[in-house]
């Protein structure tokens, strides 16, 4: 058991007696009872994020993500893994495996991060006409500005904090 299934079985169990404390079997069973609603609504979106990752891994050799990707890329990688970031669907479920994908293959911690904040803020072209009715436009363009602009700041950030502490 690697330190990660570690940590959420821990989260899992202290969370699992907490609800079974203060809720009783009831709570822990409602807790399951959801979970599992929400597994029904994202396991195939899972299983399909993983095969793009896995072919990924297959169809796109090394060097070209490297390339592309990889840490001296400069701002042409920051601007790709912002563009793919932003136009991957279901995130956050389909993000991670693509991005777990393109760090195995030499993908620069930045641009993997660029690319996870990209599709967590996205731009969301969907939600435009919803904003600019409740909001207004200036809401809307300011919005989509730091839709671009926070990605991207923070993968240069995590590249940088990379480079002293190398997390990955």
């Amino acid at each position: 058991m690697n330190i990660n299934t570690a940590i959420m079985l821990g989260f899992f169990s202290l969370l699992g007696a907490l609800s079974w404390f203060f809720k009783g079997t009831e709570g822990v069973i409602n807790g399951l009872k959801s979970s599992l609603g929400t597994l029904n609504n994202v396991w195939a979106l899972l299983l399909l994020a993983m095969g793009v990752a896995g072919f990924l891994r297959v169809l796109i050799p090394q060097e070209v993500i490297s390339a592309y990707l990889g840490p001296a890329s400069g701002a042409k990688g920051y601007l790709i893994a912002w563009g793919v970031g932003a136009v991957t669907p279901g995130a956050p479920f389909t993000i991670y495996p693509i991005a777990v994908s393109l760090l195995e293959a030499g993908s620069g911690i930045g641009q993997v991060m660029t690319l996870v904040l990209s599709a967590s803020i996205g731009v969301a072209l969907t939600r435009i006409p919803y904003e600019v009715a409740f909001l207004g436009w200036k809401f809307s363009v300011l919005r989509i500005i730091s839709a671009f602009a926070v990605p991207i700041m923070g993968g240069l950030i995590a590249g940088y904090l990379d480079n002293f502490f190398d997390f990955v």
